[in-house]
């Protein structure tokens, strides 16, 4: 699990903070993915900003990864590719990404697209960050409409129910400085 640090001047507001966010890294399984989650509550003011400093992600998945070139030959000035599926699991992603001409069988996939075999077909980051956010908004209290987020090494969120004065967004960029420095 994450380290959780929680900066409030009320003792029990802390508590329950420190609570909402264990529970919400629970809900989202991102837990064990975070290494530090720091929190900083003003009720007063009222703003709140909440940083995360994620672990190293997987990397991004190739085409190179899930198919291999069967066949190329040239049709009426165009290529025509015989894909061979090797690896299902982003196969929903690879055929968003091009023109299937035919599909003999499961795993074969005929194509006039060009083939970059290095091309990206799926990057596990963009979901990841998506769940960060997720769980981010699950932390703030209700009301706090007014959210700016600051990306990086680590994620920053501000939010608040009144337009953001300078001294809160310096307060947000000094922990996400605070965030990557220490780690």
């Amino acid at each position: 699990m994450a380290k959780i640090y929680v900066d409030c001047k009320d003792k029990a507001g802390k508590e329950i903070y420190d609570k909402i966010i264990q529970t919400s890294l629970e809900d989202t399984i991102l837990g064990k993915s975070l290494i530090e989650v720091k929190m900083i509550c003003r009720e007063d003011e009222p703003f709140f900003v909440i940083g995360a400093l994620p672990k190293s992600t997987s990397k991004p998945i190739k085409m190179r990864d899930i198919v291999s070139i069967e066949e190329t030959k040239k049709e009426n000035g165009k290529t025509i590719t015989k894909l061979k599926i090797e690896d299902e699991t982003y196969a929903p992603q690879l055929l968003k990404k091009i023109n299937i001409i035919d599909q003999p069988s499961r795993f074969e996939i005929i194509t006039d697209s060009p083939i970059d075999m290095d091309e990206v077909i799926h990057d596990a980051k963009d979901d990841f960050i998506l769940k960060l956010l997720d769980f981010m908004n699950r932390v703030f209290p209700e009301g706090m409409r007014i959210r700016k987020t600051f990306y990086g090494k680590s994620i920053v969120m501000i939010a608040s129910e009144k337009p953001f004065t300078e001294e809160w967004i310096k307060k947000a960029l000094e922990l996400k400085e605070e965030l990557e420095k220490n780690n």
